[in-house]
């Protein structure tokens, strides 16, 4: 009776609360099925409609505190979390259950009871195999992946003080190489595991990105883009997952380098909540690198001087020539001079990110919004960055079985760089400047120059800088000379260049789950996206106060020389001015049609997936270039001078792209997994015949460590899962239309004949040679993985092997065929063939633990690779320092240099007297002799020639024969013959190590970056002192060079013999270690105690203080003249950044 009157209890509560939901439905138009799920679970109590507090704790297995878990009330909105101590109170509904969940531990249904506290204990969830990862086209659990994915949260990078998302990923993922841009508004760009292009043009390393469904293609060229990936805000980002190997092949030829998966944030039904994340970061460069004062300029320039000849000894008085040397009343004055160009234009600068975002719903409906706003200021000059995004989506729930889903976006960016044109091929420090090479000058340019000059009426000029001591500058008012060049010039007049870029796009779809079939449901995406992009480039006339030959006198090479107006030249530089206009307005559209399956009988689970994809793209550009602007110039065409038809010009390009891809994947009892999946794409670069490429991959995993006879054998093995995959991709790296010849017109560069002969006008110019066969080339791709836990899921292991086989690749090589003629009428074509196999291993490993209150976390990534040419072209015979690809070698090149003769009288390799030149002299004649030769040193023959100051070489090798190979040592150092390979592969090896520690509300993390291999060697640079060359200043390492009179103990030979004698020319003379260890970023949080926010009515508050390319453990440079990550040809500075962080909920 008492067991018939409980059950009765139990089945009115149930009616009851389910007539109560029926009623409320009808009330508010919300469908019943919205609340099925409720009913069922209602716990078997009665329910009394009373709400009271409820109080409790939340702990792990240990009885620490949990801090920040979350507490709702199952079906319903409202929740809270709990503080520092783990203690929550919540107001709860009689009879109704609350739901008790955090991040890594397995969530809990608790009814609790009138009055009663609470104590929740929370297991870890050790193994989270049910975790959802982001795969082609789809989700997966983590239990049935079967290709080589790694995924990370948005939370793990979202606190760096970064510019752009890819610089957040560098040491994240195992195999995913990141190369960062320094400069503010630089895009980093990305790399996965081991990529090859050979193609002309159309080639491309760059991985497919695919946000929220939509793949990243440029409009113009068809190729995978980052653009869009670089203007995310991580505040804004869900997860990022990365696709190593044939689970690419889902998104066909695009995804030969491999794919990453962005999925933004979505609403999540419960009461709206608010967050703000704010960083307020200051950033300046690591160091600049330590280049020579004034005084020791001078010094190291005389010997220069000296010893490339530009200054010689009188005969008659014995001399030497102080014209085109530094006297000593200068040498002393030089000790007072520090005219540092770099410490004037740099300062340390501001950066500041904010974003605000909102998600909340229902069960029916749920939404997010958010924007963010980043600003990095100048460094230099006006070169500074800023962007804002914006995004916004709803899911609705229109009816049990259709659901739609929205989503807007955009993002506006705006970026002002340098802008020297007419400096754009002048010969920097270790290269040419480029159009932004403006830190590369100013950091290298000697101290005793100054940048301005007062003279005797007064006026301030800026200063046409001097070459050195030993040569006139030829004039102020030309292109690509130094001397008409100055950066504060430049910066005063208005040069530069701003571009302003604004994108916005839109994601709809439908998905309509088929209720006559379980399981079937079919959906309907489009995509939309525009982009614009105005760029204006500006370089304005200047003028320079101009010395020339009056600064090629004795005494009178400095500045403080000449402060009579009348000794100048001033003349107005107007080489290359220009204003040019750039605007690009791009759109892409993606429809796709999908045929989904998901369906479970058991033990087996199985799920389908078909689709045809659409897409298409427009591209316009306009570009305008005018000569010769007008002073003032007022942004405006009539006032950019006169336009130069010749280089203007507008362009449109439309492509498109049909595809048709599936999936099927099935399980049993999870534990064993086979998936197969398929692309075939269609491209236009090739003819009608070699449209279509067929893409498919496989996939099977098992769970080795869920059958019985592996739980007997190894206990100790917790989870064990092997994976292997095999999958085929493609590329179309080369340029449209590359099977059917193409003619470019221009209006003035066509010669005319007959009445008109003579003169230029419209003409026709063929494009290269076409190749009616290219085709797809083609990319295999092996993956084999292990997965496992150990130690109550402290340690965790991750393997992964991996083989490709890059097949028919896409080859500009061909015209280097041997018997292919010099000249053929024009460039050559692509074409199939070629094939490298590349190979490597990724490892790996993660230990979680605590020791007592303090939770700690350690991980290691870590990987090898190598790859072998299998088949190539038959190039030319050469030398093997060129470096030449060929069969049966590996694309990780040697490193070539020459081995230094250590029979000098110090060993080191530097002649130092006569006796050294003696012994050397007659070591070369010993081998010459014996080769039947004559003795020679590069272009020396005679030994009066050889110079104290000279680094000796070993003679290694003779001339090269007709098959390539060198002969034995002939008595002659001679450029390539003589060169050693000073490492076999100049390839780096590394790994990453992430820490982490958690005590109570306080957190700390680091990202430790180990690595070695390859080849170092200390920054040195060929010494220019020819026709307006300028002689700047060197690393400081170079106070010690060897000078016969001054410093004949000198660590460094001289480097004006180079010219002869190739004094720094790569050489085991100049290597160093290549060990490096350094800290890349650390942060360190607190977490407010949430009684301290209750008052402010903030959910929750952390605070945290960021650090991002930090400190290396280890220098090997000479008396540490520079940093680990620049060296000192840099053409700009990488930057270290200390961010506070600020990040709220309400």
């Amino acid at each position: 009776m008492e067991k018939e009157q409980v059950f009765s209890e139990k089945t009115q509560s149930k009616y009851l609360s389910a007539a109560k939901i029926i009623c409320l439905s009808f009330l508010f138009a919300v469908p019943v099925e919205t609340f099925a799920e409720s009913v069922k679970e209602m716990p078997a109590v009665n329910v009394v409609q009373q709400q009271g507090i409820v109080k409790g704790t939340v702990v792990d297995t240990q009885g620490e505190p949990i801090i920040g878990a979350s507490v709702t009330i199952k079906g319903g909105t409202v929740g809270t979390i709990t503080d520092i101590d783990g203690n929550f109170s919540l107001t709860v509904p009689a009879g109704s259950q609350i739901v008790v969940s955090f991040i890594g531990y397995t969530r809990q249904f608790v009814t609790p009871k009138a009055g009663q506290s609470l104590k929740i204990v929370l297991q870890e969830d050790t193994k989270t195999l049910d975790e959802v990862v982001v795969v082609g086209y789809g989700t997966q659990k983590a239990k049935n992946i079967t290709g080589s994915i790694q995924q990370i949260s948005a939370s793990q990078v979202e606190d760096l003080p970064v510019s752009n998302l890819a610089d957040a990923l560098a040491g994240q993922i195992n195999g995913l190489s990141v190369n960062t841009g320094n400069r503010p508004g630089d895009q980093s760009s990305l790399s996965i595991r081991q990529s090859f292009n050979y193609a002309k043009d159309g080639g491309d390393s760059t991985p497919l990105v695919i946000i929220d469904d939509v793949i990243q293609i440029d409009a113009n060229t068809g190729r995978a883009t980052l653009e869009q990936f670089n203007l995310l805000d991580a505040s804004e980002v869900e997860s990022i997952t990365v696709l190593r190997d044939a689970s690419a092949a889902i998104y066909g030829s695009r995804a030969s380098q491999g794919a990453i998966i962005v999925k933004t944030k979505r609403g999540k039904s419960g009461a709206p909540r608010i967050s703000y994340s704010g960083k307020f970061a200051f950033n300046d460069a690591v160091s600049h690198s330590k280049l020579l004062n004034a005084y020791d300029y001078g010094v190291w320039a005389n010997s220069i001087v000296k010893a490339t000849g530009k200054s010689s000894i009188d005969p008659k008085t014995g001399l030497w020539d102080m014209n085109k040397l530094f006297s000593n009343d200068e040498l002393n004055e030089m000790k007072n001079l520090n005219y540092n160009w770099l410490d004037e234009a740099w300062s340390s600068a501001f950066m500041m990110s904010h974003a605000v975002n909102v998600s909340g719903g229902s069960e029916r409906a749920t939404y997010f919004a958010g924007a963010s706003y980043y600003d990095q200021g100048a460094n230099m000059g006006d070169q500074d960055y800023n962007k804002w995004t914006f995004r916004a989506g709803v899911d609705v729930k229109l009816t049990s079985d259709l659901k739609f889903s929205a989503s807007v976006s955009g993002n506006q960016s705006e970026i002002s760089k340098s802008f020297t044109k007419n400096a754009s091929n002048l010969d920097a420090f270790g290269g040419k400047a480029s159009e932004q090479g403006d830190y590369n000058l100013l950091h290298h340019m000697p101290r005793y120059i100054p940048w301005e000059v007062t003279l005797d009426d007064g006026q301030t000029y800026y200063t046409s800088p001097a070459l050195g001591p030993h040569a006139n500058s030829g004039n102020a008012a030309s292109a690509n000379q130094i001397a008409s060049w100055n950066y504060f010039s430049l910066l005063d007049n208005g040069s530069g260049q701003e571009t302003k870029a604004f994108n916005y796009s839109a994601n709809f779809s439908m998905t309509y789950a088929i209720p006559y079939v379980k399981g079937l449901s079919i959906k309907g995406t489009y995509a939309t996206s525009r982009s614009t992009s105005d760029s204006e480039q500006r370089q304005m006339p200047f003028t320079l106060a101009f010395l020339g030959n009056g600064l090629v006198k004795e005494n009178q090479h400095l500045y403080s020389s000449h402060t009579e107006a009348s000794e100048y030249k001033f003349k107005e530089n107007d080489k290359s001015s220009r204003v040019a206009y750039n605007d690009v307005i791009t759109s892409n559209r993606q429809m796709n049609f999908y045929i989904n399956y998901d369906r479970t009988f058991g033990k087996h689970s199985v799920s389908a997936m078909a689709s045809v994809e659409r897409t298409d793209a427009e591209y316009t550009k306009k570009f305008y270039l005018y000569d010769n602007p007008d002073s003032p110039y007022l942004g405006t065409s009539t006032t950019a001078g006169t336009l130069n038809a010749g280089n203007s010009y507008t362009q449109k390009n439309e492509s498109g792209t049909l595809s048709y891809l599936g999936r099927v994947q099935y399980s049993y009892a999870d534990r064993y997994m086979l998936q197969f999946l398929f692309r075939s794409d269609a491209s236009t670069k090739f003819a009608p015949e070699n449209y279509w490429g067929f893409f498919p991959g496989i996939s099977a995993g098992w769970v080795i460590s869920e059958e019985s006879w592996f739980k007997k054998t190894l206990p100790w093995f917790e989870y064990l899962k092997t994976r292997l995959s095999w999958g085929k991709t493609g590329k179309d790296n080369l340029g449209a239309w590359a099977w059917k010849q193409t003619y470019s017109y221009a209006a003035d560069k066509g010669f005319q004949f007959g009445s008109n002969g003579g003169t230029l006008g419209s003409g026709l110019t063929p494009g290269k040679t076409p190749n009616r066969d290219v085709h797809w080339d083609s990319t295999t791709k092996w993956n084999l993985g292990f997965d496992t836990r150990f130690l109550d899921g402290r340690l965790s292991a991750s393997f992964d092997f991996y083989y490709d086989r890059n097949s028919d690749i896409l080859n500009q090589h061909m015209s280097k065929v041997v018997g292919v003629p010099i000249t053929v009428g024009g460039s050559y074509a692509e074409e199939n063939y070629g094939r490298i196999d590349a190979k490597g291993v990724e490892i790996s490993l993660g230990w979680r633990d605590k020791v007592g209150q303090v939770k700690y976390n350690i991980g290691v990534d870590f990987g090898f690779n190598g790859n072998k040419v299998k088949e190539w072209p038959d190039l030319p015979v050469g030398y093997p320092s060129d470096n030449t690809t060929r069969e049966g070698a590996s694309t990780y090149m040697p490193s070539w240099g020459y081995r230094v003769w250590r029979g000098t009288s110090t060993g080191d390799g530097i002649l130092r007297n006569q006796t050294d030149i003696d012994h050397y002299w007659a070591y070369l004649t010993e081998h010459a002799e014996a080769a039947g030769t004559t003795p020679k040193f590069f272009k020396i023959t005679d030994k009066s020639k050889m110079k104290p100051g000279m680094l000796a070489y070993q003679d290694l090798h003779g001339a090269l024969d007709a098959d390539g190979n060198l002969g034995m040592p002939n008595g002659q150092i001679a450029d390539k013959e003589d060169l050693d390979q000073l490492c076999k592969n100049n390839k780096t090896y590394g790994f990453t190590t992430k820490l982490g520690l958690n005590w109570k509300g306080l957190s700390w993390s680091a990202q430790i970056s180990t690595s070695w291999g390859g080849i170092r060697t200390i920054d040195n640079y060929k010494v220019n002192v020819s026709s307006n060359q300028m002689l700047w200043s060197p690393e400081a390492y170079w106070t010690d060079m060897f000078d016969e009179e001054n410093n004949p103990t000198g660590r460094y030979p001289n480097a004006g013999y180079n010219g002869d004698a190739n004094v720094i020319s790569q050489s085991d003379f100049w290597t160093i270690s290549t060990f490096r260890c350094y800290i890349r970023n650390m942060s360190v949080g607190y977490s407010l105690p949430k009684k301290w926010l209750q008052p402010a009515k903030i959910e929750s508050a952390k605070i945290s203080l960021t650090g991002n390319n930090l400190w290396d453990f280890y220098n090997p440079y000479p008396k540490k003249y520079r940093n680990m990550y620049d060296s000192s040809t840099s053409m700009y500075p990488t930057l270290r950044t200390w961010s506070i962080g600020i990040n709220l909920s309400f």
